[in-house]
Formats: C-alpha cells, sequence, structure tokens
C-alpha cells in the first residue's frame, strides 16, 4: 500500500495563495473592486483574515495579484489558438480576441483600470502590471504577423483591438448591438488585410 507524500510548507503556501487569488478575481467580478473586502475574500476563500497578511501585506497587493494572474490566463488563451488545428484566419483570430477580452474575468481588469483613475496607490501598482501585459500581447501580435510586419505596426494592430473590444464589452452591457458587433469583425478584419498586403507589397519593392 502507497501513501501519499505529504505537502510540504512550500506546497500549501502556493495552495494558500491561490485559493486567495482565486477568490479575489471570483468577487471582483461578481460583485466589483469596491466591494472586494478582505472579509469578502475569506468568505470565499475559506482562509482567515489572519491567514491573508501571512501571504499579502495588504488587500490592494492581492488585487494586483489577481490582476497578474488574470494577465497570465488571458495569455495563456491566446498561445493555445496558435497551436490548435490550422492556422486562424484573420475573422476567426479576432473573435477569438473579443471572446477573450468578453470573457467574465476580464471585468476584473475593467474594475481595476477605472478605479485606479481615482485611486493613486492602486495606480502606481497596477502601472508595471499592465504594462507588461500589453508588451505580451504586442510581442504575441508581432510573432502572429510575422517577421516582415514592423514591429511597430504590429503594435498599432494589436493595441488598436484590444482598445476596440474593451470599450465594446464594456459598453454592451447596457447598449448591447449584436448585429453592429458582428458586421464590425468582418469589416475590421478586411481593413487589417488591406494594412498587412500594403505593408506586404511595400517589402517587396
Amino acid at each position: 500500500m502507497t501513501t501519499k507524500p505529504r505537502r510540504t510548507q512550500a506546497h500549501r503556501r502556493a495552495a494558500t495563495v491561490a485559493k486567495l487569488v482565486d477568490a479575489t478575481i471570483e468577487a471582483i467580478a461578481e460583485v466589483g473592486y469596491h466591494r472586494t473586502s478582505l472579509g469578502e475574500i475569506s468568505r470565499r476563500s475559506g482562509v482567515s483574515k489572519g491567514g491573508i497578511f501571512r501571504h499579502f501585506d495588504s488587500r490592494i497587493e492581492l488585487v494586483v495579484a489577481a490582476a497578474e494572474e488574470v494577465g497570465h490566463q488571458h495569455m495563456a488563451a491566446f498561445a493555445a489558438l496558435s497551436v490548435v488545428g490550422d492556422p486562424l484566419n484573420f475573422a476567426d483570430a479576432l473573435r477569438a480576441t473579443r471572446a477573450q477580452i468578453r470573457h467574465r474575468t476580464n471585468t476584473v481588469w475593467f474594475e481595476l483600470l477605472v478605479a485606479a483613475r481615482t485611486e493613486p496607490e492602486l495606480r502606481i501598482r497596477l502601472e508595471p502590471v499592465a504594462h507588461a501585459l500589453i508588451a505580451d500581447v504586442e510581442r504575441a501580435a508581432h510573432e502572429v504577423l510575422g517577421p516582415d510586419t514592423p514591429a511597430g505596426l504590429a503594435r498599432l494592430l494589436a493595441t488598436s483591438l484590444i482598445h476596440m473590444f474593451d470599450g465594446e464589452a464594456i459598453f454592451r452591457i447596457t447598449y448591447p448591438r449584436p448585429e453592429l458587433e458582428d458586421a464590425r469583425i468582418d469589416y475590421v478584419a478586411e481593413v487589417y488585410r488591406q494594412l498587412l498586403d500594403r505593408n506586404a507589397a511595400a517589402v517587396e519593392r
């Protein structure tokens, strides 16, 4: 008869931290940033407030860890899209990007970015996390578009898409217009295709 190996203190700590981060993501997504108190996180995670402070120095530190985790999850989802089946055509890639931005966990970023406008400490702590996430997105876009696409153009296309889909995801809560949202995908895909074709032609000359 074999016995399960005992978990080390490091494993137990990692499991508790993951539980706290998951509970924070869940709470912000469901009740919003301002109502995500330490008590709410404690209730959802099953970790006492004292236990929270054994792993995080403050509520903001835990919230920032949650934002980092959401970013990692989204980048992992985008990476998975590039290795499954045949390469995506541009319209399908746009739909996948939009679906990921509309994903429930991404509301964490929406909540935090709005809150950071009036909370200086949150803004300062969130800034490097946001920079790192956008850098990852731009790097992934450059890899997908290929080495012939200038890095500056890849950045422009990627960030333009993110801002467009972010705005769409927020506004559709109060004024959904699915027929325009669907038409927008095909229109934007064609515009982007023309930009890339124009760039390819310029490279060949």
